[in-house]
């Protein structure tokens, strides 16, 4: 079992759905949730630099000569959930299911995105603890606060860096 499963069977509450069916939308609609995210959510929360979410946005809609990283998806398949979900203003309206099928596009790549002993990390659990707040009806949004609390602290992210000495 992986550190991504052990959080995910932990804070999950109700399942998703099928991923196999859904990709990315179309560019402007990508960008238009993003930007979204970045006005709405990534001011009071920044997590990761704005230049690597559109670089990787970009990489994304190529069509050849593409690698991208597991926690690359992530950031971007959260970053459309958390857009989409914070739009929603009902658990029946179109921007709650795209927010649905974006989350379940994300967990396919948990398992490099949560990996243990990396900064990624820390960024793929604020993803998803925020998305949490927005659903929680399918994920436990405390439990993920205290798996990212302690991977600060375990990656000592916590501590104030050591002074530098005069040289």
């Amino acid at each position: 079992m992986t550190f991504a499963r052990l959080v995910l069977a932990a804070a999950s509450n109700d399942t998703l759905p099928d991923p196999q069916s859904w990709s990315l939308p179309p560019r402007p609609t990508a960008l238009a949730i993003a930007q979204y995210y970045m006005t709405n959510i990534y001011s009071l929360y920044p997590a990761f630099s704005e230049t690597s979410l559109y670089s990787v946005l970009d990489q994304a809609y190529m069509t050849q000569d593409r690698y991208i990283k597991d926690h690359d998806y992530w950031l971007v398949y959260m970053v459309l959930a958390i857009g989409s979900m914070a739009q929603s203003q009902t658990s029946q309206d179109e921007h709650y299911a795209n927010g649905l099928h974006f989350v379940a596009e994300a967990l396919q790549y948990a398992d490099g995105a949560l990996m243990p002993g990396h900064v990624a990390q820390i960024r793929s659990l604020i993803l998803l603890t925020q998305y949490s707040m927005l659903d929680p009806a399918h994920f436990d949004s405390w439990h993920l606060i205290g798996f990212t609390c302690r991977a600060v602290i375990d990656l000592g992210l916590h501590q104030d860096p050591p002074p530098r000495a005069n040289a």
